[in-house]
């Protein structure tokens, strides 16, 4: 009987230890994805007062090194939540990180789908960054009238999926 209650130790020994590495990725993950979120809404924030600044013509370095660092960023988490689903652990870990995943690729391909809209009325740069119940919007343009915001507006409603009360738009001027 002792070899088996040893051998049952051991078992236990690595699943908890397999079950802490998890979870110490799922923290570092979740730490990474705060960091990302303070960090887009400092600069989103940031924008007017950050592109005013800068000399004229240089909008457009803005918006680059924008979604530069947010695909930098999310290139980060995914390979964060892959090595999680790599190492294993129980189903109720890899489900979590298979939703997570799939919450930011969905995510992903709102933004893209949503900018790509806004650019097709007319508007020459644009970011969307969304957030946990939060839609950020800016625009390349020195002012927006009523109609544009509406316009705007329409389709973030449309392609996210949140109220107006959650979504910013504001431009980079």
């Amino acid at each position: 009987m002792k070899p088996s209650i040893q051998n049952m130790r051991k078992l236990l020994n690595r699943r908890t230890m397999t079950l802490l590495a998890v979870c110490l990725l799922l923290l570092a993950a979740v730490a990474a994805n705060v960091i990302m979120n303070r960090s887009e809404e400092k600069m989103a924030d940031a924008a007017t007062t950050a592109v005013s600044v800068s000399a004229p013509g240089a909008q457009g370095s803005f918006f680059d090194m924008y979604r530069s660092e947010r695909d930098s960023v999310r290139t980060q988490e995914l390979a964060y939540l892959d090595a999680i689903v790599a190492q294993g652990g129980d189903e109720a870990t890899l489900s979590e990180a298979q939703k997570q995943k799939m919450t930011l690729v969905d995510c992903m391909e709102s933004e893209l789908n949503t900018e790509n809209l806004i650019r097709a009325k007319g508007f020459e740069e644009v970011i969307v960054s969304m957030h946990n119940g939060s839609v950020n919007v800016i625009v390349d343009a020195d002012a927006l009238t009523d109609e544009q915001v509406a316009q705007i507006l329409d389709i973030v409603l449309r392609q996210t999926g949140e109220t107006a009360e959650n979504i910013k738009v504001s431009t980079a001027q």
